[in-house]
């Protein structure tokens, strides 16, 4: 069975960019799910699917779809997808696509996962984009409407869609021939593991089409793609490898046939989720094994101009390595110490901050505003850092938990570990989780609205004095725009990525 999308259920955590996060009673049925505890997804999760939650009838799908906790079952699977989709989860949309163009628990049938896969695909969900186009090229020939739809999803990083829009720049088909653009999207493609792309490209540099001809970069990528025992075009490029190999010297190609040896496949991180279709000969590798992949990004912001770093302890916790986002591969952070109780974590880089935040020195009041920083919805959403506000709407979190505060000011999966401001740009607060609308709504016959929480910002500055950080603090200032603030903040505040 091919593994399905999860994404989007009860409370989130919102520290995963792929939506997959969410913090079940303590930590919530998709943590679960990411641990292996299907029992525990399956009690926090079924009777909310038997409820209507559209984001547990997902989840659901995914287990029998995937066989965790529950016997396979493809008509099950199809059932609480379809049941999830028609109330508009955009994710469930995209699986039930899958369904019926593979025919899983439902006949096979290209017209109605065009229509699921559009559906997904008006929501931004990239996989849905690309398969899409991709049924749209096949199926209709529609080059220009396909390549149209390819677009995004190749931006976000589909590699299938990557690969398909290079083919149409080579071809000039749907879009003005354009070698240049073919050649950046296969490149793309082939770095993040695409074997199809990796052919392509060896070819392309063998006989020198679109770019000047390059033996020992063609054999790079003959050898790259001979790696996969999957390889859909094995024979030509073994031939290809003979070929490119004939003509160098051995110094070009023991060095090429090193490089290629030792080459890892960059992560591929794709806004909806990091779970894919089943693997088919050409498609993804970039699961192999040789290095660690990306797991989930979150946020986090500088607590002083020596390079300690605050965010919450669920951003890091699964993790084996942390890096602040820029560059190639980014910076690594090292761990210095957690609170689980708290939910926070401190974090040092090696290189100085220019800038570090002030914390408010006095508690918040109630109703005071508050603006929130952070990289919510990452690969799918702008991948700046975004600013939210609203107001502080208690003075105590969920279950009258007296760590946290209650606050209107929107946050997603991805916001977890971004500060909160006061309206003179002090920090008072940490983003750590939204409360699940379905859920409440479920308990209560009320839904609520823009119910989300911060780790108090005393907590905070007592976390840190017990770890020995000097941090600069003052009282609420004077008052500043929201893009005051937000210009302060984007000095300090970044997008965290957690690897395993």
């Amino acid at each position: 069975m091919r593994q399905a999308l999860l994404t989007g259920i009860v409370v989130s955590t919102l520290c995963i960019s792929s939506w997959t996060e969410t913090r079940a009673g303590a930590h919530e049925a998709v943590e679960a799910y990411n641990r292996g505890d299907y029992a525990t997804v399956l009690s926090e999760c079924e009777a909310a699917a038997k409820a209507g939650d559209p984001g547990c009838e997902d989840l659901l799908g995914v287990l029998y779809s995937e066989g965790k906790g529950v016997k396979v079952d493809p008509v099950a699977a199809a059932r609480w997808f379809r049941l999830a989709a028609e109330q508009g989860n955009p994710t469930a949309a995209y699986n039930l696509g899958l369904c019926f163009e593979n025919g899983e628990g439902v006949p096979k049938n290209s017209k109605e996962a065009e229509k699921w896969y559009a559906i997904a695909a008006e929501k931004g969900i990239p996989q849905a984009q690309g398969r899409l186009g991709i049924l749209l090229i096949g199926n209709h020939n529609d080059w220009k409407e396909g390549v149209k739809i390819l677009r995004p999803a190749a931006s976000a990083g589909v590699l299938e869609a990557q690969f398909t829009l290079a083919l149409a720049y080579e071809l000039g088909n749907g879009v003005k021939r354009n070698g240049r653009l073919a050649v950046k999207w296969y490149e793309e493609a082939a770095d993040h593991g695409f074997t199809g792309a990796q052919s392509r490209l060896a070819g392309i540099y063998e006989r020198g089409e679109l770019v000047d001809s390059d033996f020992k970069e063609a054999y790079f990528w003959y050898a790259v793609a001979l790696r996969d025992p999957k390889d859909p075009s094995r024979k030509d490029d073994e031939a290809g490898l003979k070929r490119t190999a004939a003509k160098l010297n051995k110094r070009d190609l023991d060095d090429a046939a090193a490089i290629a040896r030792d080459w890892q496949p960059k992560a591929v991180e794709i806004g909806t989720a990091r779970r894919t279709t089943k693997r088919k000969a050409g498609s993804e590798t970039a699961e192999r094994k040789g290095g660690p992949q990306l797991f989930a990004t979150g946020s986090g912001f500088y607590i002083t101009r020596s390079g300690h770093l605050l965010t919450n302890n669920h951003v890091v916790a699964q993790c084996n390595e942390v890096r602040v986002a820029g560059g190639d591969a980014g910076v690594p952070a090292k761990v210095l110490a957690t609170d689980p109780d708290r939910d926070l974590a401190l974090l040092q880089v090696s290189q100085a901050s220019a800038e570090a935040v002030v914390f408010r020195a006095d508690p918040p009041r109630l109703g005071e505003n508050v603006v929130v920083v952070g990289f919510p919805l990452s690969g799918l959403l702008s991948s700046d850092a975004i600013v939210t506000s609203g107001i502080v709407s208690a003075l105590a979190g969920a279950r009258n938990d007296r760590h946290q505060l209650q606050i209107s000011a929107p946050i997603q999966p991805g916001n977890s570990g971004g500060p909160a401001f006061d309206p003179s740009g002090h920090v008072v607060g940490v983003a750590v989780a939204s409360l699940s609308t379905m859920r409440l709504a479920q308990a209560t016959g009320v839904i609520p609205e823009n119910i989300n929480f911060a780790v108090k910002g005393d907590e905070a500055k007592q976390f840190l004095a017990t770890h020995g950080v000097t941090i600069q603090t003052a009282a609420a200032g004077k008052e500043l725009s929201v893009a005051a603030i937000a210009d302060q903040a984007l000095k300090v505040t970044v997008r965290l990525e957690c690897w395993k």
